[in-house]
């Protein structure tokens, strides 16, 4: 959901996505165990170093490049990340990872230690996530967005700041990301630098790819599908990461617009039949 705001309405390809998930994952466990900050206290400079780094990386970035050589440079930083999180034994424990033995304390009266609690947890930072890009889309910022992504030249020639708001976009993007990852250390008990592969990067540009970029229902959708289509392909084992990029390939050339946009543009033609 939060890449959608830079892929989707941006149109800015981004590569860093796990690398940002990672990154606050880490920044929230080395804050709750060197600083003896709580979980929830640990969110708050977990999104502020997120944004930092996000607006270092996004800005010389977009201002003189874009395109594909963004994508080069985001997957470059991807990996810079996660390379430093591999050979940094003293603060990250390095390729063994960090074992963690905390986890959020109760709020309002919701234990989050038990599968209920976590699932509450998720699922409020993805409603968090969906009214953010939401109330964005329809924004001055959001429309802003949109514009850059049709026509760079055109929309600058109309006053909008190109830069300023993909950089804006970029940080957002980053900054949920960083926020999931916060939830992902306690319930897993264990981070490591392999949370933060491009390959994991990719995947969720295909799930955006797949479910359809720009539309609201489009990055839950995608995730859908890759996260469920993996195990009723558990049968062909070998073959899955084949046939997953398959049906990626199928979707560009037949549904542009992905999943969510077949349905749009089907759902009207019923309609009209019906009528």
């Amino acid at each position: 959901v939060s890449l959608n705001l830079t892929m989707g309405l941006a149109g800015q390809f981004a590569l860093a996505h796990a690398a940002f998930y990672g990154l606050g994952a880490y920044v929230s466990a080395i804050l709750v165990r060197d600083l003896s900050f709580t979980f929830w206290s640990s969110l708050l400079p977990t999104a502020a170093f997120a944004a930092v780094f996000a607006a270092a990386i996004g800005y010389p970035a977009l201002r003189y490049t874009g395109g594909i050589h963004f994508a080069l440079i985001t997957f470059a930083f991807g990996e810079l990340i996660r390379l430093v999180a591999a050979n940094w034994h003293d603060l990250t424990g390095g390729p063994q990872g960090m074992q963690l033995a905390y986890g959020p304390e109760p709020l309002f009266g919701i234990d989050f230690s038990s599968s209920l609690g976590i699932y509450a947890l998720a699922a409020g930072l993805l409603a968090i996530a969906l009214i953010t890009v939401e109330t964005i889309r329809r924004t001055r910022f959001g429309r802003a967005l949109v514009a850059i992504r049709e026509d760079e030249v055109l929309a600058a020639s109309l006053g909008i700041n190109v830069t300023a708001n993909k950089v804006a976009a970029f940080t957002v993007t980053s900054v949920l990301a960083a926020l999931a990852g916060t939830i992902y250390g306690p319930f897993v008990g264990f981070i490591s630098p392999d949370m933060m592969s491009a390959g994991d990067s990719i995947s969720i540009v295909g799930m955006l790819i797949v479910g359809g970029m720009g539309t609201a229902s489009g990055p839950i959708l995608g995730t859908l599908v890759f996260m469920a289509l993996p195990e009723l392909l558990r049968v062909a084992k070998l073959y899955r990461l084949v046939i997953l990029g398959l049906i990626i390939v199928v979707v560009v050339l037949f549904a542009p617009k992905g999943i969510a946009g077949l349905i749009d543009r089907l759902v009207p033609a019923k309609r009209k039949r019906g009528a």
